[in-house]
């Protein structure tokens, strides 16, 4: 059964995110049509118009740090969606240019489900990384603690509760300098009064700010950890969970600007090619990792990694057998005090490969849920990203 941090609120995501754009349906009290009068934040007349429209809702989205009044301004402008973009209310002394897609016919502000266009698979992929999967690391494996460079493309998803307070709930997986993979659950089923805010990279001790770690009498320290606004976030769907199911539990979030790459910030590969499309995991060690992270959970100051097996499909269902589990779905774990519990809700569980360039880390689920973590014979459940690869790479924008 899945766990019941899923169903903390009904579906409803209202986010605050930087350029505040996003798949949204408002709500039916706040409905508008494009071009309907409105008003403002500052309670004066206005026109509902796209975010491109609007000046001074511009300007606070081009500033570096978006403060607490300037998030507050952004959601009070929020006056409806058109074809996946947002609307604003917008004063008549703000308003830019008027654009094609402002002289369109007036249609409901409702936002509008689209199926990504069927491009060739190879065309897409090509504006994935070239080099991927690739850890800056020549130190000891071992132990519990992942090293300070280690899955450098795991993140944290940034969460802003009511009062004010910042979070992480999730993780995530870089897959390009701009694109973050994370489950649908972390984005659908969340708390009614949070708002995701920004995507964390190349954090490792979540209680420093300048991380370092000493590997015989050497010091090595990260970058800076990189707070990215969002631009995008596009759930799969078809994303559906219920008490006994949880299926497509996949989504995208585009990234506000590109992502700085440096040892402790790098995609890791999709499983892009055919062999790697095809390839059966059963019995095969996976790796997980994080902060251990949930809904309502924080487990560990440092970012924790854990090989586990992964699980054949019939065994999984027998543990699961009203989840209907399927070839969109893999398994792992089942050990006692492992699997999911050293990772992240919605973040990566991975495959290192061996290559004739040296180790390759393929990204070959998406943490899902499971019953309590940790239990001896019952794995968790992720999602199975070769699944999914034709809806994530017609997804991508350059």
């Amino acid at each position: 059964m899945p766990s019941a941090r899923l169903f903390l609120s009904m579906w409803r995501f209202s986010a605050t995110v930087a350029v505040f754009v996003f798949v949204l349906q408002c709500p039916a009290s706040r409905a508008q049509y494009l071009g309907s009068s409105c008003l403002t934040p500052e309670r004066n007349d206005g026109t509902c118009v796209p975010v491109v429209q609007c000046n001074s809702v511009q300007a606070l989205l081009s500033k570096p740090v978006l403060t607490a009044t300037d998030v507050q301004y952004l959601e009070s402008s929020r006056c409806g969606v058109l074809e996946k973009k947002v609307l604003v209310c917008c004063g008549s002394l703000n308003k830019g240019t008027a654009s094609t897609e402002a002289q369109a016919g007036q249609v409901p502000a409702t936002a509008v489900v689209t199926v990504a266009p069927r491009i060739p698979l190879e065309e897409r992929a090509k504006l994935l990384p070239t080099e991927c999967g690739i850890q800056y690391t020549d130190r000891i494996i071992g132990g519990e603690r992942a090293k300070i460079d280690e899955f450098p493309w795991t993140v944290l998803i940034q969460h802003r509760k009511r009062n004010g307070q910042v979070s992480f709930h999730c993780g995530g997986s870089i897959i390009s300098n701009r694109y973050v993979l994370t489950a649908a659950h972390c984005i659908n089923s969340i708390a009614r009064s949070w708002t995701i805010t920004a995507v964390r990279l190349g954090e490792w001790d979540l209680q420093s700010d300048n991380d370092c770690q000493t590997f015989f009498d050497e010091e090595v320290c990260s970058d800076p950890v990189q707070d990215i606004p969002i631009e995008k976030i596009i759930v799969h769907p078809q994303y559906r969970a219920t008490l006994s199911q949880v299926k497509n539990d996949i989504a995208l979030i585009r990234l506000a600007q590109p992502a700085r790459l440096n040892d402790f910030v790098q995609p890791i590969c999709l499983p892009i090619s055919s062999a790697a499309r095809t390839t059966s995991y059963d019995g095969k060690i996976v790796q997980v990792a994080g902060w251990g992270q949930t809904e309502n959970v924080t487990q560990s100051q440092y970012k924790m990694f854990v090989s586990v097996k992964a699980v054949p499909e019939q065994i999984c269902q027998q543990v699961y057998p009203s989840g209907a589990i399927d070839i969109t779905q893999v398994c792992a774990g089942g050990e006692a005090n492992k699997d999911s519990c050293r990772g992240d809700s919605g973040g990566a569980l991975m495959y290192p490969e061996q290559t004739n360039t040296g180790p390759v880390t393929y990204l070959v689920g998406i943490v899902s849920y499971g019953r309590k973590c940790g239990l001896a014979g019952v794995p968790g459940v992720y999602t199975r990203v070769n699944q999914y690869l034709e809806w994530i790479v017609g997804n991508l924008d350059p």
